[in-house]
């Protein structure tokens, strides 16, 4: 385990800038959720079970990863799809209090919010009961591609989870955001549902215009067919995507590019809570792509993001 010291620095909290100069925009999925600390049993039916507190937060993937680039000092935007209710009011103004351009939140009449209930146990694998809502329905028809103008990455979150934004969807959006000069990244989100033909489905057509597909192991075993770090990152770079890789959990992430391959190893850090440790390596591979960094070096920041993220059972992700 790298014993290096975290040196991290969140910015202050501003008032997201609104002339569209921004560094990234995030797209996928946000969810308010319920966060309960903490929850080591499930009660039976018609039974019940004391925790400590319940918490909001904001979840999902989109959201997770531009609240931590936010923090990391990026012009951020987000683009995702909420309900009209009381759940999309706390969306916008949370992110708008926290640096995140909000000009990319479409609301829908028809939807609800996206919710999650988040069980965190003391030993920090949580458990999650979710609702997909809005989501469900967010596709490129709820982007505006204008959005991408000037923009650097565009780093599109929780594809799994997003079933409207799948095959020729997600090429047609990642296409618009190349035309537009962005460079664009994906994650992609566990859907237990997933058959390899369904990963497949979901990427195939996306591939051409992918720089960045790093998903966690057991995604990138489905997507490959392969189960070592290193072959799974040779297949997906076969693909025709610049920079490849996989989350290793506590094992840290392994990347390949044009550079070769590297398996970069965790910080060691009192792990609390899991939750959004994904997202917030993606912010800081992105962060560290952005900042003149090679794959390895964004990937040990993505790292040191994440070591943050996992020290309390709370948002933003990134924090000292």
């Amino acid at each position: 385990m790298a014993k290096t010291k975290l040196k991290l620095k969140a910015k202050t909290k501003k008032k997201a800038k609104s002339n569209g100069a921004l560094d990234v925009i995030c797209v996928g999925n946000v969810v308010v959720d319920a966060v309960a600390v903490y929850v080591d049993t499930i009660p039976d039916e018609g039974s019940l079970s004391l925790f400590d507190r319940v918490e909001m937060h904001l979840g999902g993937c989109a959201n997770n990863t531009a609240l931590a680039l936010a923090n990391l000092g990026l012009n951020v935007g987000l683009a995702a799809k909420t309900g009209d209710d009381g759940l999309a009011d706390y969306v916008a103004n949370y992110h708008s209090e926290h640096g995140v351009d909000v000009r990319g939140l479409k609301r829908s009449k028809n939807d609800a919010t996206s919710f999650s209930f988040a069980m965190i146990p003391h030993n920090g694998n949580r458990r999650i009961l979710h609702t997909m809502a809005a989501n469900a329905s967010f596709g490129p028809k709820d982007v505006d591609a204008s959005l991408f103008k000037g923009v650097k990455w565009v780093c599109v979150g929780g594809l799994a989870l997003l079933p409207s934004l799948h095959g020729d969807n997600l090429a047609k959006l990642l296409r618009a955001a190349k035309k537009a000069g962005a460079q664009t990244a994906a994650d992609t989100a566990i859907n237990e549902r997933f058959s390899a033909k369904d990963w497949a489905d979901m990427l195939k057509p996306a591939y051409p215009y992918l720089d960045v597909l790093f998903p966690s192991e057991y995604e990138a075993r489905m997507i490959t067919g392969e189960t070592e770090p290193r072959k799974i990152c040779a297949k997906m770079l076969e693909r025709g995507i610049k920079i490849v890789g996989v989350k290793l959990g506590d094992k840290g992430s392994a990347v390949m590019s044009a550079d070769g391959y590297f398996e970069v190893p965790i910080y060691k850090v009192k792990c609390v809570d899991t939750l959004g440790a994904g997202d917030s390596f993606m912010a800081g591979l992105v962060a560290g792509l952005l900042r003149g960094h090679n794959a390895a070096g964004a990937a040990r920041l993505g790292n040191a993001v994440s070591a943050h993220c996992v020290q309390a059972a709370r948002r933003p992700a990134c924090r000292t």
